[in-house]
């Protein structure tokens, strides 16, 4: 499943969307689409319902072989 980002009037980052549910914001006028480094983004033209940020955890595994980093979702 792909996801779009999303960044609010002020250009603080929010969680992603789904591509339909942006393209029906963007329709309605409530979010103009960007491009930012070659990926495609919206930016809210309305202040959002909620600012809901998920934290992310950042670890590293020290393995006998390699060295590997890792993310988890809180």
């Amino acid at each position: 499943m792909h996801f779009v980002p999303v960044k609010s009037k002020d250009g603080e980052r929010l969680m992603p969307t789904t591509p339909t549910r942006a393209g029906m914001m963007i329709k309605c006028g409530d979010a103009t689409p960007y491009w930012d480094h070659a990926v495609f983004c919206i930016r809210l033209n309305r202040e959002p319902s909620k600012r809901f940020k998920q934290e992310i955890v950042v670890g590293v595994d020290p393995g006998s072989k390699s060295v590997n980093n890792g993310s988890m979702l809180k």
